[in-house]
């Protein structure tokens, strides 16, 4: 692709003009739409902080260009030296900014020459990795299928010296990083949503409300689960099930700093997590500087965990035809449960939020309903609730009524913590391992599970591969073997669309209703057809 460059009047107009400028560029370097809404929603942020700090109206220099296969964003502009990722003049951009800089996305900044200059460097990526994995799951399955035309003798020598030494070596690497993970993801969360206090009451409630109501949503899904999944009881005895649950809660709090870690006890890190970073935000900027080195740690960390998710092919592949070798297609037939529950529950959560949402709004759901289903139907398509963001804003503060100042938080930060449908995936893979390895379990590992599934489904890492790398945090925590992995990979690439839908579905309500809650609703635009 050829250089680009065009000198444009930094003005609301120009910024617009900024951002269609960049995206047309990407699309034509095919780079994936994901990114693109990223990269376009993060310039537009970034130029209208540069816009607001100068008094008079700047010009600036857009330089697009391809080099040594990765591709350039370059933004130029005079003045006075002024950083517009860190020197944030408002709240709201610097919450999402924290939430985008997840993506590993995040512009650098250079004082050079008497100008500003901003670079975004863009990964070129000729494959998509869903892709990938769709692909080696359909090779595992045909492999799989294969098994009896193959002699058990070649069949027991390729198991035993290649599939299994390369699913476990994959499982050892990445459990070296997952404890990690999980309690700079927390810890880090909690720094960056600590600055959402500053916005007061409003937010306050609005993070309360995502997390109480994931929570909520998610016991619904559980308890439907413990009623569908006829598993084995380990206990027979009302007082050692109290028991046993008292355990549960009690053994959240860990005997010294290092065990949680050594043992892959996801509880007691997020216990543990969760008290660093309370003290971090109440300490403010006393602390600051550990803030930032705790969220460059955790950039590092997801960075290693995205690497050995390159990997994560070959794990899928391993396994899968290890368990289709072992159990032959009546693998498959198990999951038909599993995926129909997925369905029902979604229907029912999707169906009553949206009856209950409209009592309290007073809305008929034949008028909401088509209002909310363009960001449902991305969400469809895509899987991705980052590819259907700029159409559920859109929505929210055109079709809704929603105030925009109160949408361009809560939409971004509910993508990320209103997560039920996400909770609901990973207690449905664990229900679903549980009765497929007939293991016992009793009303404690239950509520671990519900637990664990909500506070994980809240901190997934938006990285390759995060997802899997938390449902086998899942596995570890609830004593399933961790050869499961791949069974639940597999029914996770499959959910994962509808439960993205929903979740987009169910996420806009729950806007609506925070907004009506807080005066921020216009109740004549959300009655219009």
């Amino acid at each position: 692709m050829k250089r680009t460059e065009k000198t444009i009047l930094l003005d609301d107009s120009g910024v617009d003009t900024i951002s269609a400028e960049i995206q047309d560029w990407l699309e034509k370097a095919e780079i994936k739409h994901v990114d693109i809404l990223r990269i376009r929603l993060m310039a537009e942020e970034v130029l209208g902080n540069i816009r607001r700090h100068y008094k008079k109206k700047e010009e600036v220099k857009l330089i697009l260009q391809k080099m040594i296969g990765s591709y350039y964003i370059v933004v130029r502009y005079g003045g006075r030296r002024y950083d517009p990722i860190q020197q944030s003049d408002e709240q709201v951009p610097e919450l999402t900014r924290r939430l985008l800089e997840q993506t590993g996305l995040k512009p650098r900044w250079h004082w050079r020459a008497n100008q500003n200059e901003l670079i975004l460097q863009i990964p070129g990526l000729h494959f998509r990795p869903e892709q990938l994995m769709l692909g080696c799951i359909a090779l595992a399955v045909v492999t799989g299928l294969a098994g009896p035309f193959i002699p058990l003798s070649i069949r027991t020598m390729i198991t035993e010296y290649g599939l299994l030494f390369l699913a476990d070596g994959f499982m050892n690497l990445l459990n070296t990083f997952i404890g990690l993970m999980v309690f700079l993801s927390v810890v880090n969360g909690i720094c960056g949503i600590g600055n959402a206090s500053t916005l007061g009451k409003v937010g306050k409630l609005m993070i309360s409300r995502y997390v109480g109501m994931t929570f909520l949503l998610n016991a619904f899904f559980t308890l439907t689960s413990y009623f569908s999944f006829h598993l084995r009881s380990g206990g027979t005895g009302s007082g050692s099930q109290i028991h046993s649950i008292f355990e549960v809660i009690f053994g959240i709090l860990p005997a010294n700093p290092v065990g949680p870690f050594l043992e892959g006890n996801t509880l007691q890190i997020v216990f543990v997590a969760v008290m660093v970073g309370t003290i971090l935000v109440l300490t403010g900027s006393q602390t600051e500087h550990l803030q930032t080195l705790i969220s460059e740690m955790h950039q590092v960390t997801m960075r290693c965990v995205s690497v050995v998710c390159v990997f994560l092919p070959v794990f899928i592949f391993s396994s899968l035809v290890s368990q289709l070798w072992s159990n032959g297609p009546d693998l498959f037939v198990r999951f038909g449960k599993p995926l129909l529950l997925c369905v029902v529950m979604n229907l029912i959560a999707m169906g009553g939020y949206l009856i209950l949402s409209c009592l309290r709004l007073h809305v008929k759901p034949s008028v909401v309903l088509p209002k909310i289903l363009p960001p449902f139907l991305i969400g469809l398509a895509t899987s991705s609730s980052a590819a259907a963001l700029p159409s559920l804003m859109d929505t929210n503060e055109k079709k809704l009524g929603i105030d925009p100042s109160y949408s361009k938080v809560a939409s971004p930060i509910g993508t990320i913590l209103f997560a039920g449908t996400c909770a609901m995936v990973f207690v449905l893979n664990a229900a679903f391992l549980a009765n497929y390895y007939g293991l016992q379990v009793n009303g404690a590992w239950w509520i671990t599970l519900w637990i664990i599934s909500t506070l994980i489904s809240m901190s997934v890492p938006p990285v390759a591969g995060g997802i899997i790398s938390c449902q086998s945090v899942l596995l570890n925590q609830m004593v399933i073997p961790q050869e499961g992995l791949a069974l639940a990979v597999t029914l996770v690439m499959i959910m994962d669309f509808l439960c993205t839908a929903s979740r987009l579905f169910l996420l806009q309500l729950e806007i609506a209703l925070q907004a009506d809650h807080q005066k921020l609703l216009n109740h004549e635009l959300l009655e219009q057809k």
